[in-house]
């Protein structure tokens, strides 16, 4: 009775020592700040990103893009971009090819054929924007306040951990062209396991009086498509 009493006592002991030195290896989950860096990063490296932005929300009456679909890639340097967007232009609402390379813009509206167009006229950004490390969607992550974890979701196959916070008015109406300096914007983050963002939900007053929601998927990091100037 006694050895077997002291061989449980050793077994107990050499047990607990194993948990012991199992609990130390065990790395500390990333904090919500370090993900999002994480992902920000992988923004910023990718030379190929698909986006899909959608909103809810918009008023009926106000000129601006209300949904847009696209690949965005960068080849030396220069960042180019092919898709449509949706939306009410000089009171029209309408769907039209749109085709950037850098500052360069193309625009295919009640034509086959893409023709200049200066963005800026018509209210809307230059989807190049979204990809730049200054104004894209990578800055927005950066600018991001009041981070916290608030559980997971799912968008199509992917599990996503949520991650919510605040934007700064300026940021969002340098990328959307929409809002205003001065204001503050709720935005919800979803990243999969790897920290991949696949799912930014901004929310608030994009229009006075109004608020919207503007919802943005990101998909197909590094896979290229073929753009070519309109002009070659």
């Amino acid at each position: 009775m006694h050895r077997r009493t002291l061989l449980t006592g050793a077994a107990v002991a050499a047990l607990l020592a194993v948990t012991g030195c199992s609990g130390e290896d065990e790395p500390e989950a990333p904090s919500p700040q370090e993900r999002l860096a994480s992902a920000q990063t992988k923004i910023e490296e990718t030379d190929a990103l698909t986006i899909n932005l959608t909103s809810t929300g918009v008023p009926a009456d106000v000129n601006g893009v209300q949904s847009a679909t696209g690949t965005g890639v960068v080849e030396d340097g220069v960042v180019k971009f092919e898709g449509e967007f949706q939306g009410r232009v000089s009171g029209i609402t309408a769907t039209a090819g749109i085709l950037s390379i850098g500052d360069e813009t193309y625009m295919k509206l009640f034509t086959p054929d893409y023709a200049p167009v200066n963005l800026d006229d018509l209210g809307a950004p230059n989807p190049t924007t979204f990809f730049e490390e200054e104004t894209g969607i990578a800055s927005l992550i950066a600018a991001t306040t009041d981070v916290a974890e608030k559980g997971q979701s799912r968008e199509g196959r992917d599990i996503l951990t949520e991650i919510t916070g605040t934007l700064p008015g300026k940021k969002v109406e340098s990328l959307l062209m929409l809002g205003k300096p001065g204001t503050e914007f709720d935005v919800a983050y979803g990243l999969t396991a790897d920290d991949e963002l696949r799912r930014a939900v901004l929310t608030g007053e994009f229009y006075e009086g109004t608020e919207s929601t503007y919802t943005l998927l990101l998909t197909d990091y590094g896979v290229p498509i073929q753009i070519e100037s309109p002009r070659s």
